[in-house]
């Protein structure tokens, strides 16, 4: 990913560059997720020098939003940010709203329940549950990041989209499809009108081998997508069961959600 900034490497940067600076590094390096990257690479992908780049990123760490791994000199995200984001979570209507039903879904089920939102042109974790084992996700804590169009919470938000909307967030997103096992915008595409016909998405270890998602996007009355919940499972296990159970289980908590949840609690990210 190369995102050139508007200023020249060499130009002497304003508080305010600084700070879109920071927060632009943030977003790369929650997208990258767990593997992180140089400061040497985080420079490239904005058009920095090197002691600029070293300057943003000593305060980042300084301040616990980003950490070094030291084996590997790799930056990621760090616990601040995700502990922050934890903190705004909580006083989201959304969240307060759903995460009964987020409880009861795990609890019934024994698996890991995701609570996702759309944020700009990402999904969002807004908040999870684990069930009787802890599974892995590619967002991980809540706070974390994916690209609209990746994983069946993304993917059943995407689906209720006005196709228009759905299209220019595809062609946004197209050049950081390929890093999740090849996934391509065309293959996306493709796959929405069947999500939006069975109103349920599924991944059936595509993403990550041996882990399987079901997703059931959330609706409100007038017809936005508020967001959608997922269940996480292995892979072993979704086909022990059948997919319409989970759907059911989805289904029956989230019409509930969308019977008593106050269109002015919930941020409509567009």
């Amino acid at each position: 990913m190369h995102v050139k900034t508007t200023a020249e490497s060499g130009e002497k940067a304003t508080g305010t560059q600084l700070l879109d600076r920071s927060i632009a590094i943030l977003n790369h390096l929650g997208e990258l997720g767990r593997g992180g990257a140089r400061v040497s690479e985080i420079a490239e992908a904005f058009g920095l020098n090197m002691s600029t780049a070293h300057r943003i990123i000593s305060g980042l760490e300084r301040h616990r939003f980003i950490e070094r791994d030291e084996t590997t000199k790799r930056y990621r995200l760090g616990l601040a940010l995700f502990a922050l984001g934890a903190k705004a979570a909580d006083t989201t209507g959304m969240r307060r709203v759903c995460q009964p039903a987020l409880l009861r879904i795990a609890a019934e089920t024994g698996d890991t329940v995701f609570l996702m939102a759309r944020n700009g042109f990402n999904t969002v974790c807004v908040d999870r549950q684990d069930g009787g084992y802890r599974i892995d996700s590619l967002t991980g804590q809540v706070g974390g990041q994916i690209p609209l169009g990746v994983g069946p919470a993304s993917q059943a938000i995407l689906a209720m989209l006005p196709p228009k909307q759905a299209e220019v967030i595809l062609e946004a997103n197209a050049p950081q499809f390929e890093r999740y096992h090849g996934l391509t915008a065309n293959v996306i595409r493709q796959g929405l009108p069947e999500i939006r016909k069975r109103g349920y998405a599924v991944d059936d270890g595509h993403l990550v081998e041996g882990i399987s998602a079901i997703a059931v996007p959330i609706i409100l009355e007038s017809g936005d997508v508020a967001g959608a919940i997922a269940i996480n499972m292995t892979s072993a296990r979704l086909l022990r069961s059948s997919a319409r159970d989970f759907v059911q289980v989805l289904r029956r908590e989230i019409a509930e959600i969308e019977r008593t949840m106050n269109p002015h609690d919930v941020s409509i990210a567009s």
